[in-house]
């Protein structure tokens, strides 16, 4: 029995233990008995050449960390804040003791077909929150999640939260969610935001990673760097973060799928730590069969996103106010000069301002109908009592339409179905 063997078994028994592996799952991986793993670890015999960069990428490190050769051994919980398993609970298993509270939610099959080690979403009303957010530098953090995305799951618009702390229109820290068919770390309009470079598909488990250094973001999908950008990051320790779903109630954002293996590090991982978590516990990536080969024409228009109304800067505030306070709209973000208002199942409505030196550009009809429940009548007495002017109440047979003009000389016009 030789020195090198020795430190090569011992290397392969810390890199497998690492991992979490046992010594069957690395055979099985390797193709070899249990037998001839244990004989490694016990410095009996040496591997095969052709086992040894098998090895390396298993565990996600070099052929010379494997002899004994590299200085920098990748340590999977140095810096880990919060760290959610799901295997049958939100108990947070990185020490930091940042439980989270399951509303709802099942645990279903994980990436490896074992039962109950996934957290199960219904899309509609569950999530977990952590009330206790881990504490992330303002300088580096790094997020690895697993996700799959449900067969039902509407890919359009923005929708399916992974990650949020995302404090309504204000405390705004982080958003990793999906855009269309991207999954996409959102960048709150201030910055671009940094998608996936190719279309999800569903019913497959993809790996998602997250990280910041150096004014810099970088995500990797499945072991691979897909996007780049620089960008800022301003902590809110105080602001609630959530597991598949944003802190508002926008019902698109809530997840339909399984999520698994959440783990937040106040650091900036590696591109080895990337991959060994991608290969964690023996996981063999699954080919994926993308669903590209459709000949339909993109259509010149898609969907209506927002609505865009120009104020100027001494009555923008006064709109905003008066459109959540009669109308009934939500603000989802507020800047100066810039308000982001929704109804949550509708496009958002943008406010922007412009110098009062500036001419603003007045529609004289109302581009847009929105619907209402309320009775037409009723509805005409209350928005005249806020200061309204109504324009007209028109049976148009299938429903009822009323338009109105706003105290900021915007039309609008709302209908009322009949019956049914």
């Amino acid at each position: 029995m030789n020195q090198a063997n020795n430190v090569m078994g011992n290397n392969i028994v810390r890199l497998r233990k690492q991992l979490g592996m046992t010594q069957e799952q690395l055979a099985n991986g390797l193709g070899v008995s249990y037998q001839a793993v244990s004989k490694w670890e016990n410095g009996q015999t040496c591997p095969d050449i052709i086992h040894i960069p098998l090895l390396a990428d298993v565990f996600g490190t070099t052929i010379d960390e494997i002899f004994g050769r590299s200085v920098h051994p990748i340590d999977l919980r140095s810096g880990l804040v919060l760290e959610y398993l799901f295997d049958g609970d939100v108990r947070d298993t990185s020490g930091e003791g940042r439980h989270g509270r399951l509303e709802g939610g099942e645990y279903g099959t994980d990436r490896f077909g074992r039962k109950g080690g996934a957290l199960t979403l219904n899309g509609r009303s569950d999530y977990v929150q952590m009330d206790k957010s881990p504490m992330l530098s303002k300088d580096a953090f790094s997020i690895s999640v697993w996700c799959y995305y449900d067969a039902h799951q509407v890919l359009r618009g923005w929708h399916s939260a992974i990650v949020s702390q995302d404090g309504h229109h204000q405390n705004r820290a982080l958003q990793l969610s999906t855009k269309d068919e991207y999954i996409t770390f959102h960048g709150f309009l201030r910055e671009p935001d940094l998608m996936m470079n190719a279309r999800i598909v569903k019913e497959h488990w993809y790996h998602v990673v997250l990280i910041y250094e150096d004014s810099r973001y970088r995500m990797y999908v499945n072991g691979q760097h897909t996007a780049e950008r620089s960008g800022s990051f301003t902590p809110y320790p105080d602001e609630p973060m959530y597991v598949g779903r944003k802190s508002t109630d926008e019902p698109y954002f809530f997840f339909q799928g399984r999520l698994d293996d959440l783990r937040i590090y106040n650091r900036a991982i590696g591109e080895r730590e990337v991959e060994a978590l991608y290969v964690e516990n023996g996981y063999k990536p699954v080919p994926l069969h993308h669903n590209e080969t459709s000949t339909d024409p993109i259509p010149v228009l898609d969907r209506l996103d927002d609505i865009r109304m120009i104020f100027t800067k001494d009555t923008i505030g006064l709109a905003a106010d008066w459109y959540t306070r009669y109308l009934g709209f939500k603000i989802l973000m507020q800047d100066e000069g810039f308000y982001m208002l929704t109804l949550y199942n509708s496009p958002n409505l943008l406010l922007e301002s412009v110098d009062e030196t500036r001419e603003l550009e007045l529609t004289t009809a109302a581009s847009f109908i929105f619907r209402t429940n309320r009775d037409i009548e009723e509805l005409h007495s209350y928005l005249s009592t806020a200061g309204a002017r109504m324009e007209q109440i028109r049976d148009e047979g299938f429903a009822w339409f009323l338009d109105f003009r706003d105290p900021f000389g915007r039309e609008w016009m709302i209908m009322r179905e009949k019956g049914g």
